[in-house]
């Protein structure tokens, strides 16, 4: 005699509600995992990136020993850019008063002002606020700038850099960078006094 099978559709139902169970956890698993991977990376950079600060400021602080002259002087056609590309390549260097000989880089290991994660480099004049410019009256600044650097990265730089607890961070301490709701933003880091409150650049 032949025995029907009978099928349990509740079985079948619960088989069904435990595939689906675990596939939400996997899910959620990924997720959680993907957010932890993208914070360990920005941190990791926003760490790579202070290490990159500090090597700046001691190549800024070599070229004036060396050279005996503010950085933006010291270069035939003085601007933002060239004043960082004069710490890699003396090409930029005025031949007067023997600044280009007394040059004695390359400063940084860089071979433009690109920065593979960071965006462009330059170096501009601001008074100890970024957003004020210099002038005769106040202490005026060397400062690093990267364009695009993503908000998160700039916060744990401050962080890692000024502390936290500041009241205006964007606008204080070392650190700062300009206001954008954009995924990238420009941040300035105040590396050392410079010599002189002009750029030299013609207007």
């Amino acid at each position: 005699m032949n025995r029907m099978i009978t099928q349990h559709p509740q079985r079948g139902a619960l088989f069904g509600l435990d595939a689906r169970i675990a596939l939400a956890v996997f899910s959620l698993l990924a997720v959680i995992t993907g957010a932890a991977m993208v914070l360990n990376l920005n941190e990791s950079r926003a760490k790579g990136l202070s290490s990159e600060l500090v090597e700046t400021v001691k190549a800024i602080e070599s070229f004036h020993q060396d050279v005996q002259t503010d950085i933006f002087m010291a270069l035939s056609e003085p601007s933002e850019a060239r004043a960082f590309q004069a710490l890699y390549d003396n090409s930029v260097i005025t031949e007067a008063d023997n600044r280009r000989a007394r040059w004695n880089g390359p400063y940084l290991r860089a071979a433009s002002n690109r920065n593979p994660n960071f965006g462009t480099m330059t170096l501009q004049k601001r008074a100890a606020d970024h957003t004020k410019p210099c002038d005769a009256e106040t202490l005026c600044y060397l400062w690093l700038v990267y364009d695009a650097v993503k908000p998160q990265i700039v916060r744990e730089t401050n962080e890692i850099i000024d502390g936290v607890g500041e009241a205006a961070p964007e606008i204080s301490g070392r650190v700062q960078w300009s206001q954008s709701e954009d995924a990238v933003q420009m941040l300035y880091f105040r590396a050392t006094k410079a010599l002189t409150w002009t750029d030299g650049a013609q207007p």
